[in-house]
C-alpha cells in the first residue's frame, strides 16, 4: 500500500471538492438555461428543417411579377431532391406606391395562382403577421408575412411536394408539420370583432376582387380598378330614409323619381351623374331589387348601392368613392369623370350580383 503524506491527502481532498463543486455549478447552470422548444428555429433555419445542407434551386417555382413594387427577393433554396423549397422577400415600411399596401399586394400576388373557385383571403390593414397553408400542384404551400421590430416587412414562402416513397414521405410529412405548427405559433389569428353586416360586405368584397389586390381596414375596403384607386365603405349606419321594396315589381318609375328628389334634398351640394335607378341584374338567379346613384361632391366621385332586405325592415347601404384630380369635380362632363364613373358603377354592379349569389 502506498502511503500518502498528510499534505498530499489534503490537496487531493481539495481537488475532489473543487471538481464536485464545478460539476454541481454546471448542472445548476444547465437547469437555468432556457430550453428551445421543438420547431422554434425551423421558420428561420431551412437547413434545420431539411436536415441537410440546402442548395440554390435549379428551376425555382414561378412567382408573380413583383418588380417595381419595392420588394427585394432572395434566391430560392431547395432540399429533398428539389421537393422542398423556400424563398424570402423584404420591403421597407414606407408609403405604398399604389392603392393598397405592399403587404396587401404581395398577399394577393402570392394567391394569384390558386385554382378558380379556391377561397382567397384579403389582407387586413391591422395585421402585423399572418400565415396561410394553401394547396399547390402536387403538394402544399405555406406563406408567412410579418413586420419586424424595425417596422420593415418580410414574406416567406415554403413549398413541399411529397416523395412517392411511403417511408420517405412519412418522414418528410413529419418535418413539414413541424414547420406548419411553428409558423402558426408565430402568426396567431388577429381577427377582431366585426358586425354581421360588415362581415357579409367583406366576404362579398373578396368575391368581387378575385385575384386582384385589395385591403380591408377598420373604416372600409380599398382596391384598384382600371388604374383608379377605389374605397368601399362599411355598411352605413342607421336606417335609410328612402322607402324601398325588396320586390322588383314594386319599383315604378314615378316612385324612383320621387325617391331621387328626396335624395337630392339630403345632398344639396351633389352634382348628379346617375340619378337614383333600379339596377338591371340578370334574371337568374332570382334576387331582390337593388338601387344605385352616382354623384360628385367637390372632387370626390361617389356611387352608392341600396340593397333592401326581403323582410322589409332594413336596407343595406354601401358607398364606393374615388378622389378625382384637383378641380376635375367642377367639370362633370369631362372624360376622366366619365371614365371613373364607369369604373365605380361597374364594380358596384359586380358587388350587387355577388351579394345576390351569396346572400339571396
Amino acid at each position: 500500500m502506498i502511503k500518502l503524506k498528510r499534505a498530499s491527502r489534503r490537496a487531493l481532498a481539495a481537488g475532489a471538492a473543487f471538481a464536485l463543486g464545478a460539476a454541481c455549478a454546471g448542472t445548476a447552470q444547465a437547469a437555468r438555461a432556457p430550453r428551445k422548444q421543438p420547431g422554434a428555429d425551423l421558420v428561420a433555419d431551412f437547413k434545420l428543417l431539411a436536415q441537410q445542407r440546402p442548395w440554390t434551386c435549379p428551376a425555382p417555382a414561378p412567382i408573380p411579377d413583383l418588380r417595381g413594387q419595392g420588394w427585394t427577393a432572395g434566391d430560392a433554396s431547395c432540399a429533398w431532391q428539389n421537393r422542398l423549397s423556400t424563398r424570402r422577400w423584404t420591403w421597407a415600411a414606407d408609403a405604398a406606391p399604389g392603392c393598397v399596401s405592399r403587404q396587401a399586394h404581395w398577399w394577393a400576388q402570392a394567391q394569384a395562382s390558386l385554382p378558380p373557385g379556391t377561397a382567397r383571403s384579403v389582407w387586413q390593414a391591422g395585421w402585423t403577421v399572418h400565415s396561410a397553408l394553401l394547396p399547390a400542384e402536387g403538394g402544399e404551400r405555406l406563406l408567412l408575412v410579418e413586420r419586424g421590430r424595425d417596422g420593415n416587412w418580410s414574406a416567406t414562402e415554403w413549398r413541399w411536394q411529397p416523395n412517392p416513397r411511403p417511408a420517405t414521405r412519412r418522414w418528410q410529412q413529419g418535418r413539414w408539420q413541424l414547420l406548419v405548427d411553428a409558423v402558426r405559433k408565430a402568426a396567431p389569428p388577429q381577427a377582431g370583432a366585426v358586425a354581421p353586416d360588415t362581415a357579409r360586405v367583406q366576404s362579398v368584397f373578396a368575391d368581387v376582387l378575385g385575384s386582384r389586390p385589395g385591403e380591408i381596414g377598420t373604416e372600409g375596403m380599398s382596391m384598384a380598378s382600371g388604374g383608379i384607386c377605389l374605397s368601399l365603405s362599411n355598411p352605413m349606419p342607421g336606417q335609410s330614409k328612402l322607402p324601398l321594396s325588396y320586390n322588383v315589381t314594386d319599383s315604378r318609375l314615378e316612385q324612383r323619381a320621387a325617391t331621387h328628389l328626396q335624395l337630392s334634398r339630403q345632398l344639396p351640394n351633389a352634382a348628379w351623374l346617375t340619378p337614383f335607378k333600379l339596377l338591371a341584374l340578370p334574371a337568374t338567379p332570382a334576387s331582390g331589387a337593388k338601387f344605385l346613384a352616382t354623384w360628385i361632391e367637390g372632387d370626390r366621385l361617389n356611387s352608392q348601392l341600396w340593397i333592401p332586405e326581403k323582410t322589409g325592415r332594413h336596407t343595406l347601404r354601401v358607398r364606393m368613392s374615388t378622389l378625382l384630380a384637383p378641380g376635375t369635380g367642377a367639370h362633370p362632363e369631362a372624360a376622366p369623370v366619365a371614365r371613373a364613373k364607369g369604373v365605380l358603377e361597374h364594380e358596384l354592379e359586380a358587388f350587387a350580383s355577388q351579394w345576390a349569389a351569396r346572400h339571396e
